[in-house]
């Protein structure tokens, strides 16, 4: 049994559920097979001992047969459980990759002339100077709507 079946709370059930039918029907069928062979025997017996004793052996002997079909089944259970390859955990097997990209050569900028009149901080930065040329380029693609 692996540990997965030993866990299983319905394997235990079964198991227990088996062995106690077959000891109950082992119990019935005993007590009442003595019972009825000794009442015969002696010449005591009564009408229950000769009549209804036999259906009470037929109960134990199906639960005996109930029991050895669990039994059966538990240990196919096993059988099958332990010829089951183990459940194999898969592992990620992560690649370290180094991206090395070659700085572009800084080009100069053009000098950033500012108006006397308007305050800027010196956290703002002046907007790249390939923006500039693209406004200029969409207003003379734009149609004008007159």
């Amino acid at each position: 049994m692996t540990n997965r079946l030993a866990r299983s709370v319905p394997f235990w059930v079964l198991l227990l559920a088996s062995l106690a039918s077959i000891g109950v029907g082992l119990w019935l069928v005993l007590t009442k097979v003595s019972e009825m062979s000794a009442t015969l025997a002696d010449g005591s017996a009564t009408y229950e001992q000769v009549y209804v004793s036999p259906a009470w052996i037929g109960f134990g002997g199906v639960l005996v047969g109930a029991g050895i079909l669990g039994l059966l089944l538990v240990l196919t259970l096993a059988a099958l459980r332990s010829a089951l390859p183990a459940p194999v955990a898969e592992t990620a097997f992560v690649e370290e990759t180094v991206i090395v990209e070659e700085a572009a050569p800084v080009a100069e900028q053009a000098p950033v002339f500012e108006d006397a009149d308007v305050e800027t901080s010196t956290t703002d930065a002046a907007p790249p100077a390939g923006a500039a040329d693209a406004a200029v380029q969409a207003d003379a693609e734009a149609p004008e709507n007159r």
